[in-house]
């Protein structure tokens, strides 16, 4: 079989074997793929630091026939971004990252747009040293990509216009967003504030979000709501979200 190379950010890897490991890696033109890296636990001679978390990295890759796993032949190193991850709130938002784009990134499936997302808000993160708006670009964002953001403006139970200058209400057990008359028992809410910034978000690109007044309460309700969207259509929880609550 051909042998294919393609640029490729790693998603995850894990031990196969002795000697062997498996990686989940995000290739721009094959999508979401998953490989083998023979001998890469006990010799880094042919992938070097190339399989690190998120690393960018040019991968050369065989498929083999009816099989679902490729081989993997080298990997030349791009970008890395393991010195960040030195930093304990960078990593664990960094596993964030990966963890909700290997969850959401159908199989074999190129989506360059999402390649670039990633790739974007890794290079801010690392940049300005701060998670929080980086983070909340990326999950809605992600959730766009995916192509189940529900609408920021309308009631998804109604269809009414939300009132620009109150909350809509959300929970985590229905999809959208609610209005006053629709919303139920138990509902968190989505401020104004947070809407208006997800419609700027929407309409620019990460570096040109201002980073002044930003730390973990600003659009934490947004990450919330976000986040739950994510759980709902994924139909399991993400295992860094604890993770990221519980940073100061």
């Amino acid at each position: 079989m051909p042998v294919r190379e393609t640029e490729a950010i790693i998603l995850r890897s894990y031990p196969l074997k002795e000697a062997d490991k498996i990686v989940s890696f995000f290739a721009r033109v094959g999508g979401k793929t998953r490989g083998v890296a023979p001998n890469a636990r006990r010799s880094v001679r042919r992938f070097g630091a190339g399989l690190e978390l998120l690393s960018h990295v040019r991968l050369r890759y065989q498929e083999r026939e009816s099989q679902e796993l490729v081989r993997l032949e080298s990997c030349e190193l791009l970008e890395s971004f393991f010195d960040a991850q030195s930093d304990y709130a960078i990593a664990v938002a960094f596993s964030h990252v990966a963890e909700v784009a290997e969850q959401l990134l159908p199989e074999r499936e190129a989506n360059d747009a999402f390649f670039r997302l990633i790739l974007l808000v890794l290079e801010e993160i690392r940049r300005s040293g701060e998670i929080w708006r980086p983070l909340t670009y990326f999950g809605l964002w992600a959730v766009h990509l995916a192509g189940f953001l529900p609408p920021l403006d309308a009631c998804l139970r109604c269809g009414a216009a939300l009132e620009p200058d109150e909350p809509a209400w959300f929970r985590s057990t229905s999809e959208g967003l609610r209005c006053r008359v629709c919303r139920t028992e138990g509902s968190s809410t989505l401020s104004p504030d947070s809407r208006t910034l997800a419609r700027q978000m929407r309409a620019t690109s990460l570096p040109n979000i201002p980073a002044e007044g930003w730390g973990k309460r600003r659009a934490a309700d947004l990450r919330k709501f976000l986040c739950q969207e994510i759980e709902r259509h994924l139909e399991r929880r993400l295992v860094t979200r604890p993770q990221l609550e519980e940073l100061a």
